[in-house]
C-alpha cells in the first residue's frame, strides 16, 4: 500500500516538473520541434559551383547533389535530339522526313483539340481559319495560315514549325513536349483538313503565307 502511493507522488512529482519547464518560457516563444531539418531544410542553389552558395563557401556541402552540367557528347536519359537545325534546309528536311508516330485515334485528336484549345486558339482561332482573338484585335497584322483542306503542308513541317517557330508564332517548344506537338497536329489535319491518315502531296505553305500578308 505504501509503495502505491510513493508511485502516485512520484508521478504527480514528475507532472509538475515538466509542466513547469514547459510553462517557464516567454509566451511569444517557439514551441519545442520535432525534426527541425522538416521546418528549415538546407537550401541548395541550382547552376553554382559545389560548395558556393551566395558567394559563400560551405565546405560541408560540398558533396551535396545539384543541378550539374552535362559531359560533353552526352545527353540526359530519354532525352532525343531534335535533328533538324532551324533554317530553311532544316524546315525542308523536316517536311520530308518527319512523320507522326502516334496512330490516329479518337482519343488522341480529342486530347490534341484540349492543347489546340489551351495554346494555338488565340491565334488560329476555334475553327483554324486564322481568327483567334489576338487578330481579331490586330494584335498580329499577318493573318496565321488557315488550315483548310486545300492547304497541302506536311505533319514534319508543321511540327517542325511549332519546334522552332515560324513567322511571329515563336516557339511553343518549352510549352509542348514532343508527344503533345504530334497530338496537337493530328487533331489540325483531322479536324480542319479532313484527313485522320497524314498524305504526301505537293506543299503550298509559303503561297498561302503570301496570301494572307496581302
Amino acid at each position: 500500500m505504501k509503495n502505491k502511493y510513493i508511485n502516485i507522488f512520484a508521478k504527480l512529482s514528475l507532472t509538475v516538473v515538466v509542466a513547469t519547464l514547459f510553462s517557464c518560457k516567454e509566451k511569444n516563444g517557439l514551441a519545442p520541434e520535432y525534426m527541425p531539418d522538416m521546418y528549415r531544410s538546407p537550401s541548395i542553389e541550382p547552376y553554382v559551383d559545389y560548395g558556393e552558395v551566395r558567394d559563400k563557401q560551405h565546405p560541408e556541402m560540398k558533396d551535396v547533389m545539384t543541378a550539374r552540367v552535362p559531359v560533353n557528347g552526352t545527353i540526359p536519359r530519354g532525352f532525343t535530339p531534335y535533328a533538324y537545325e532551324n533554317n530553311a534546309e532544316g524546315y525542308e528536311k523536316a517536311g520530308i522526313s518527319l512523320k507522326n508516330p502516334i496512330a490516329y485515334s479518337e482519343s488522341i485528336v480529342k486530347e490534341g483539340e484540349a492543347l489546340y484549345g489551351m495554346f494555338c486558339v488565340q491565334c488560329h482561332g476555334a475553327t483554324g481559319q486564322g481568327d483567334g482573338i489576338l487578330v481579331e484585335r490586330e494584335k498580329f497584322p499577318p493573318l496565321p495560315v488557315k488550315f483548310n483542306p486545300g492547304l497541302a503542308i506536311s505533319e514534319g513541317k508543321m511540327f517542325h514549325s511549332i519546334t522552332y517557330g515560324k513567322g511571329l508564332m515563336g516557339s511553343h517548344a518549352s510549352q509542348l513536349n514532343k508527344e503533345e506537338r504530334w497530338k496537337i497536329i493530328q487533331y489540325i489535319r483531322t479536324k480542319f483538313m479532313n484527313e485522320s491518315q497524314t498524305s504526301t502531296v505537293q506543299d503550298t505553305t509559303s503561297q498561302e503565307i503570301v496570301a494572307t500578308q496581302k
